[in-house]
């Protein structure tokens, strides 16, 4: 059996991701590092503070601007996500998946399977897979439809370990 490569996501995805996530980095801190850096004056002493401004001000806006970096730390992470993690890898051996700048590589044997849940889209295409051991979990996803990896993911493992997809925020389930 040839391996089979199943990106993280597709060039089309990354094509919209990587500027979204790039404009809300770029965004937040072009608004936020100003603001943040004469925060830190007042804080040292170095600027004066308005008048009524008490220390329990001070305090809590630090966790606003925790607050207003989180999408910018947000977008990095995903876009650091998108770009350096490499391709799973359905394989004879098992399914390798993960590894890149955020979570180590893990490989998962035939043998070593409990589960395989799915999920699929309103149009009956799956659109993610979830392969499960003991100890370890691979998401194989991307943006296109894995039905036919689905397919050769569940002749490959026990029958027990083939669940029927679902539909996210659905209720319908099916093969």
């Amino acid at each position: 059996m040839e391996p089979i490569e199943i990106p993280v996501a597709t060039f089309a995805m990354k094509l919209v991701m990587v500027p979204a996530a790039l404009f809300i980095a770029g965004f937040v801190l072009w608004w936020g590092i100003p603001k943040l850096l004469l925060y830190l004056r007042i804080v040292a002493g170095r600027a004066p503070r308005k008048p009524g401004t008490r220390t329990i001000h001070l305090v809590l806006g630090f966790g606003i601007y925790m607050l207003v970096f989180a999408p910018a730390l947000i977008a990095v992470l995903i876009l650091l996500s998108m770009t350096t993690t490499p391709p799973s890898i359905v394989s004879a051996e098992g399914v390798a998946g993960g590894g890149g700048f955020l979570s180590a590589r893990k490989t998962i044997r035939w043998d070593e399977v409990i589960r395989v849940d799915c999920s699929w889209n309103r149009n009956h295409r799956v659109n993610s897979l979830r392969v499960v051991a003991a100890s370890k979990r691979i998401e194989l996803s991307g943006g296109d439809d894995l039905t036919d990896i689905r397919d050769l993911i569940w002749s490959k493992v026990p029958r027990h370990a083939g669940r029927p997809c679902s539909v996210p925020f659905g209720s319908a389930t099916g093969l």
